[in-house]
C-alpha cells in the first residue's frame, strides 16, 4: 500500500489556502487603493485650499477631510443646473468654438467628450444590440455591438455593421455583416461593456443565451408619390 506523501498534501493545503485569502484580499485591496487614490487627487486640490480659508477665518488649527470632494460635487451640481439656463449655454458654446479652434487642445477635448459622453447621457450609447459572430476565423466567436441596423436604403440589403471594441472601449473596430452571420444575445449593451472593461471576467452564463427574437430591420423611409392633378 502506497505511503500517503504529507508533504505534498500539506503543500496543496497551503497553496489552497493561499489563493482563497489572495482571492478575498485581492479585489478589496484594489477597491480600498482606488477610492483612496481617487479621494486623495479630488479633494486635495480643493480640500487644502478651503481648510486653509476655514483656518483664516477661524483662527483654529484644524483640518477637514473630504470638503475637497464635497466641494467638487457642489460644483458639478451647480454646472449642471446652469446648464439648463440660456445664457449659460450660449456662453458654454463660445468656449467650445474657442477650443475648437484650437488643434491641440480640441483633440483632446474632443476625445475626452467622446469617452465620457456615451456613460453620462442617456440613451446616448449608439448601440442597439450585442450579438455573436463567428469571427474572425470558423470555430471561434467574437462579441460585438451592432451599430448600425442599416446600411443603405434597399430593403433586400440586410448588411450590418457590428463593432467589435477593446477593453478601453473608444478602441476597435467596426465590421459590415450580413444580418444571418450574427446571432444576438441576452445581454445588454450596459452589461456588454462591463464584459469587455472586466476583459471578460465580469458577467453571468445566462447572457450568452440566443434571444430568441432576430434582429429587428430598421424601415426605411418612402418618399410619398403626388398624384397628377
Amino acid at each position: 500500500m502506497a505511503k500517503l506523501d504529507h508533504r505534498a498534501t500539506w503543500g496543496q493545503t497551503l497553496r489552497q489556502s493561499f489563493l482563497a485569502g489572495l482571492l478575498v484580499l485581492a479585489p478589496l485591496s484594489i477597491t480600498l487603493y482606488i477610492l483612496w487614490f481617487v479621494f486623495d487627487h479630488v479633494d486635495a486640490p480643493l480640500g487644502d485650499r478651503i481648510n486653509a480659508l476655514i483656518r483664516s477665518a477661524t483662527g483654529v488649527d484644524f483640518h477637514i477631510p473630504g470638503l475637497g470632494i464635497l466641494a467638487t460635487v457642489v460644483l458639478v451640481l451647480v454646472i449642471g443646473v446652469l446648464t439648463r439656463v440660456a445664457v449659460f449655454r450660449l456662453l458654454l458654446k463660445s468656449v467650445e468654438r474657442t477650443i475648437e479652434r484650437v488643434p491641440l487642445v480640441r483633440s483632446l477635448y474632443n476625445a475626452s467628450r467622446q469617452i465620457v459622453v456615451p456613460f453620462t447621457e442617456k440613451d446616448a450609447l449608439p448601440f442597439s444590440e450585442v450579438v455573436l459572430v463567428e469571427y474572425p476565423m470558423k470555430g471561434r466567436y467574437t462579441l460585438g455591438m451592432v451599430a448600425r441596423n442599416r446600411i443603405s436604403d434597399d430593403p433586400t440589403d440586410d448588411r450590418i455593421v457590428v463593432f467589435f471594441p477593446s477593453n478601453h472601449l473608444h478602441l476597435g473596430y467596426p465590421v459590415v455583416l450580413s444580418r444571418h452571420d450574427v446571432r444576438p444575445i441576452a445581454m445588454s449593451v450596459e452589461e456588454a461593456i462591463k464584459f469587455f472593461v472586466s476583459c471578460g471576467v465580469v458577467t453571468e452564463n445566462r447572457l450568452f443565451l440566443a434571444r430568441p427574437a432576430p434582429l429587428p430591420l430598421e424601415p426605411v423611409l418612402e418618399t410619398a408619390s403626388i398624384p397628377p392633378t
